[in-house]
């Protein structure tokens, strides 16, 4: 089964049941035709355009919600990876305050021993009245004088390592608190991960009940749809799918052409700012004998950004072709290989085998990972190798690699293995990892 047909395929009825779930109305089962209908639908041209009509509506019904479903088990997973990312991230925080309290504890203990040392040694020093000694004494005074000062000198070097100690150990309990609350932290965190597994898993099992059940269905309305125009089943699922194909290009391409011109208006406007300020500067200093003469002129605007780095051509087919190796094999939550994968696995995999890191286990994370890097491109701008998102809004839940002439290497979503397939949906998103 293609991968397209199978996406055809999801039922209406489980996204109804899932709007149900969640507290809304559940949507009415569409009015499919029998086959009775369509058999007489064809002795007139009206009545059998009506039906074909009708037909095709319903097929577009299902793509709409196969698509919804597609996107609700990819949210699903990527909240998953976001919350084991955090979670890691949390564990290595505890992992460090915790050895750093380690530490801190070896120091203060040595601070401790050595404020008593001195005081033991200040104790014996000053055990007899230096000062009666020296008023009652007939000996020289030089030596008492020399002891009473040593004695004063230890005194005050006691006190500090007295307070350097309870520094040291004010440091290790505030350090041991923290690790403290970073344990507590991560244990909060790993239960959350549980809880986006096990929705990331429902939402799985959704989408492919839905497959599973609307199959036939599917299948039948392509078969009626054959009958009425006179082909083939075959023939109406592949003109399907090229039109789903032929759709999603043309957006893909208008999209590049908005944000051409948004650049290039964005540059005119640029142009035109700079180029009123030299003027208002020329004015300025042209026109020294006026009161306002000294500085009326406009801040020059910022540059546009530079252009985004060509990639790196080795480093780009090292990576698809990582990829590419992988085509077929089956998608997993978490998947990161060898043999299963998931969207962002896929993706850190094959960049790492091209030495390129480009973040955690997240779609989210490698996005914001390279455009923090000055890696982020327009999607008017996108080159083989490059990596698109699916998302917005701050988070990213799917990604995957361009090919070039609008076709991706992806692993899309359970149920779906590693495939080449073209730019479906909206991307929101582009980064270069190999500019």
């Amino acid at each position: 089964m293609k991968p397209a047909t199978v996406f055809s395929t999801v039922a209406v009825g489980a996204v109804a049941a899932s709007v149900a779930a969640a507290g809304g109305p559940a949507m009415a089962d569409p009015d499919y035709p029998s086959w009775s209908e369509i058999e007489q639908a064809k002795q007139n041209e009206q009545t059998k355009q009506a039906e074909i009509d009708r037909v095709g509506a319903l097929l577009v019904g299902l793509q709409t919600a196969a698509d919804a479903a597609a996107e609700a088990s990819m949210r699903a997973d990527e909240a998953w990876r976001v919350a084991i990312d955090e979670r890691d991230r949390a564990a290595e925080r505890e992992e460090r305050l915790g050895k750093q309290a380690d530490e801190a504890d070896a120091v203060a203990e040595i601070s401790k021993m050595r404020a008593g040392l001195l005081a033991a040694h200040l104790a014996k020093t000053a055990g007899a009245d230096l000062s009666a000694e020296l008023v009652f004494s007939s000996e020289d005074a030089t030596a008492l004088l020399q002891q009473l000062g040593m004695a004063d000198r230890l005194g005050a070097q006691a006190n500090e390592v007295y307070e350097q100690a309870t520094v040291d150990r004010n440091t290790a309990e505030s350090l041991r608190a923290q690790a403290a609350d970073a344990a507590a932290e991560r244990e909060r965190l790993a239960a959350l991960a549980e809880t986006r597994a096990d929705e990331a898993t429902a939402a799985a099992d959704a989408a492919s009940a839905a497959v599973a059940s609307q199959q036939q269905r599917s299948e039948e309305l392509y078969a009626q749809l054959a009958s009425l125009q006179g082909t083939t089943a075959k023939l109406e699922r592949d003109r399907a799918e090229g039109q789903a194909r032929e759709a999603a290009e043309a957006a893909a391409a208008a999209r590049a052409a908005a944000e051409a011109a948004a650049a290039a208006a964005a540059a005119e406007a640029a142009a035109e700012a700079a180029e009123e300020a030299a003027g208002g500067s020329g004015g300025d200093s042209g026109g020294s004998g006026g009161s306002d003469g000294g500085g009326g002129g406009w801040a020059p605007a910022p540059p546009p950004p530079p252009a985004p780095a060509p990639p790196n051509a080795g480093a780009v087919e090292s990576a698809i072709w990582f990829a590419s190796q992988q085509l077929g094999e089956p998608y997993v939550l978490g998947g990161s290989g060898p043999g299963v994968w998931d969207c962002s696995g896929l993706t850190r995999e094959a960049y790492g085998y091209a030495g390129i890191g480009i973040g955690t286990h997240s779609a989210t994370n490698q996005y914001y990972t390279l455009a923090g890097q000055g890696k982020a491109v327009p999607l008017s701008d996108i080159q083989r190798g490059d990596l698109l998102f699916w998302g917005g809004g701050g988070d990213y839940y799917h990604v995957a690699i361009y090919l070039g002439g609008g076709r991706i290497l992806e692993a899309p979503r359970e149920g779906v293995p590693v495939r080449e397939y073209f730019i479906w949906g909206s991307p929101a998103a582009a980064a270069r990892p190999a500019a």
